[in-house]
Order: structure tokens, then sequence, then C-alpha cells
């Protein structure tokens, strides 16, 4: 392990630009990579040629075969025991001398040995200078193979520099943008050979660490239009086309600018007809539904344009809504839910009678269904406003309507409060004692509301004190 003690000369380059700082460790060079990215090829060059031809007075010129094997085997099997520091002088010599030497091997063992130093040292900046040694034989394998006749792979090569600092980023905190950077440079070399985990980190850097949401729409359809017949990658552009935009307006208006590519595409239609509801916007909200319901027409579908022709006052445009929902639902809760709204439907044009029919197919779905039970209740308190005498008779048919609020908070607790106000409120109007004792009216006993205006409703209660 190199430490304080090992170091035997310290040197800072001031002539360079950029500021380089570099230590020598056992004899041997390490770059310290602060202020790196701002030097230019030319002086990157210059700097490299220095990390490498300070220890000795010049390249050996043509070294021969067993000089090259010879240092290849010394190096070697110190790295091969893991004996780092050992190896890194022959290893060093095969760089200067024979950097393609078997391809790229040499250069991925330097970063290796580099990196286990980094890892093995105590003592800070020596430590961050090895690690950015390691970053520096990422940035000079490709070129230096490539020029001395080798074959290097460049996207692997730029793939794994990303892959390198992400796994010490504990160490190289201040490089962290550069994993997305590198991962990008390799997608395009060769965008079919990226796994599809390091694009969704770009996509990922792109919204969280830059907050680009225009740079991520267009990397999407980047990689839809290159990679889109895969379906894997189908999901997940989908998924990230889902997220990018969590405000509603936002996002409406991205569906919309997503709808003006593909005009019949039924999915767009359904979430903008969906969006229009939710932000009120009346008129684009019918065009869409309007035009998925020519393409594909669905219970869903029925039921949210009922449900907004009926607050828009269309009750007769609503049930016929509701009607062709009812004949398509297939789902339980979806039909109770149908049966609900008809039931409001019919109660807002006065038939109080059909609307209590709707209400009850909708607790035969459900028994515990709340609201429905509240629905009745309230139907029967609209019957006593539209029978007008408001005589003894009439206030005995809050008791029944009560009845409906009290079973609808005891089988629904999401509608409990709506039940309790609704029951201190009309049980202010319940027959007084004069009427009690007038009609012979006893608490407890049984009373039938099925008289008159009231015949329709035909149903039980009992006599309630005042």
């Amino acid at each position: 392990m190199a430490s304080r003690q090992t170091i035997v000369a310290y040197a800072r380059f001031s002539e360079l630009e950029g500021g380089a700082t570099a230590y020598t460790i056992n004899s041997e060079i390490i770059i310290e990579r602060e202020n790196m990215r701002r030097i230019s090829p030319a002086a990157g060059a210059a700097l490299l040629a220095v990390l490498f031809l300070l220890p000795q007075a010049a390249r050996a010129q043509d070294p021969g075969q067993q000089e090259i094997l010879v240092n290849y085997s010394l190096y070697y099997e110190n790295f091969k025991n893991k004996n780092y520091a050992d190896a890194l002088p022959n290893l060093k010599w095969m760089l200067e001398n024979a950097p393609a030497y078997r391809d790229d091997k040499n250069f991925e063992r330097a970063v290796t040995v580099y990196e286990q130093m980094a890892l093995a040292e105590a003592d800070a900046g020596v430590q961050r200078a090895l690690f950015d040694t390691a970053l520096v034989m990422f940035d000079t394998a490709v070129p230096t193979v490539q020029e001395a006749g080798g074959e290097i792979d460049e996207f692997e090569w730029t793939l794994d520099k990303g892959k390198f600092i992400f796994e010490h980023l504990e160490h190289l905190p201040d490089l962290e943008g550069e994993v997305a950077t590198n991962y990008r440079r390799a997608w395009d070399m060769d965008p079919d050979k990226l796994d599809s985990y390091y694009l969704e980190y770009i996509l990922a850097h792109l919204i969280q660490n830059e907050g680009d949401k225009e740079g991520t729409v267009a990397f999407l359809d980047e990689i839809e239009e290159v990679r889109g017949e895969e379906e894997a990658i189908t999901e997940m552009v989908s998924k990230w086309r889902g997220v990018i935009f969590t405000n509603p307006e936002e996002r409406y208006a991205y569906v919309q600018s997503e709808l003006e590519k593909d005009p019949e595409n039924s999915e767009l239609l359904d979430e903008l007809c969906e969006l229009a509801g939710d932000l009120e916007y009346r008129d684009d909200m019918y065009e869409y539904c309007n035009r998925l319901m020519e393409i594909s027409p669905t219970a869903k579908l029925y039921r949210t344009l009922g449900t907004m022709m009926l607050s828009d006052g269309d009750t007769d445009g609503a049930i016929e809504n509701f009607t062709k929902a009812l004949e398509m639902a297939s789902d339980d809760d979806v039909k109770r839910d149908i049966y609900y709204n008809m039931a409001l439907a019919e109660q807002e044009m006065g038939r109080l009678s059909r609307a209590r029919t709707s209400f009850r197919k909708a607790l035969e779905i459900d028994a515990s269904f709340g609201r429905a039970l509240l629905g009745i209740g309230d139907l029967y308190v609209t019957a006593i406003s539209n029978c007008g005498s408001f005589e003894r008779e009439d206030r005995a048919v809050y008791w029944l309507a009560t009845d409906y609020f009290a079973r609808a908070k005891s089988a629904d607790p999401n509608v409990a409060s709506s039940a309790d106000a609704r029951i201190r409120q009309y049980r202010e109007y319940y027959p007084d004692a004069e009427a009690m004792f007038f009609m012979k009216w006893t608490a407890g006993d049984r009373y039938s509301v099925n008289k008159g205006c009231y015949s329709w409703i035909n149903e039980n209660t009992t006599v309630k004190s005042p």
C-alpha cells in the first residue's frame, strides 16, 4: 500500500495547462486528475508524455520482442498475484513501448492496478490521485491502442468508464454527472448494444439532476425510433412517458402534442378524454371522448360521458350513455357506480321511483354501498317537498328517511359524517308531541308509508319520539 513514507517525490507541474498535480509512488508517476477536464487534447497528450517519460530519459527505440516478453511476464506475474505496486513499473513500460501488445489487455490491467492501489490507500489525496490516474487510462487507451495498430472497442471503454465512476462514486462524488455522460456517449456510438438499464440511468439523470423534460422527451423519441421494435424497450419508453409530466396541465399539453403525431391513437385519446374532464375543459372533453367512441367504445367511456352530461344538466344524454355503459360493463364495481349515477339522473328528472330502482340495483351488487343508501333517504326527503302539504303524515316520512341515513352510517364508515348531518337536520321535522297525541302514535310502533302521494314508496318504518 502506498503511504506518505513510500512517496519518493512530489512535484507540481505548474507549467502544464490546468495546473495538474503528479505524485511519484515507488518511482512511478501518479497524476491527480483535478482540472483535467479543462485540459485541451494537445495539452493532455503533452501531459501524458510527461507522465510516461519522466522516469526515463527517452522512450526506447523499437524494443525487441524479447524485451517485450520479459516486461510483460514480469508485470503479469505480479499482477496475477495481486502485487499491484510491484507490477506497475513493468506494466508502465508496456504501455509506453508496446501499448497494443495483446490489444487492450495492458490498459485493462492498468485500470485494475490503479483502482486496487487506490482502494488500499489510506491517504485521501493519494487515493484520489490513484483513482484519477485510472480514469486517465480510460481516456488514453483507445487513441493509444488504435495508433499502435491494436484492436480496441471504443464503445466498451466508454461504457466501462461510466460504470467505473458509478462504482466508485463514494470516492468520486464530483464526477457523478460523467456517469450519464459516458452512457450517453456509448449510446451515440452503438445504440443497439446499450442495455436498457443504462438508458434508464440516462433518463433518470435528465429528469432528476437536470430537470430537462424537453431533453428527456427528445431522448425517448430517439430510443423509440432506433429500438422501438423491442418489447422491453417499448414498455420502458411508455413507463417514462407516463412519469415525465406530473402536473395535469403539462401532461395534457404533452399528450396533445403526441396525438398530433398519431391522431388515431386510442390510448392517447382515452387519456385526453379523462384529463380534459379532470381539468373541466368541457368542449375538449366531448371532442376527445367522441373521437375515441368512434374508434373504441367502452363501458368506461360511456360512463365518463354520462357523468359529464349529468353535471352539465343533460340528463337525457346522461341516461342514454349510462344505459349503453351497462350493456357493455362486466365489472361489478363499474356496474354499481353506473347504477348510482343513473339514479342521480333519474332523480334530477323527477322520476323518483325509477331513481330508487337504480339505487336498489347498486345495493344488490354492494349492500354496503353507503352512497346509495343516502340516495334513497334523499329521495324520500325530496318526496316530502314534492307532496307539499307538510301535514302530520308528511312529517312521518322523515322517520323512514332517517332510517336509511342510519343504515348508511352503519354500513359504510366513509359516509358516516354525511349520514349524521342528515339525521340531525331532519330529526327536527319529526311530528311533534301534539301530532303524536292526535294521531295516537306511540314510539316504537310500526308505521307504513304507502298512502296518497307516497303510495309508490310502500315501505314500513317505526314511530319515533319528537
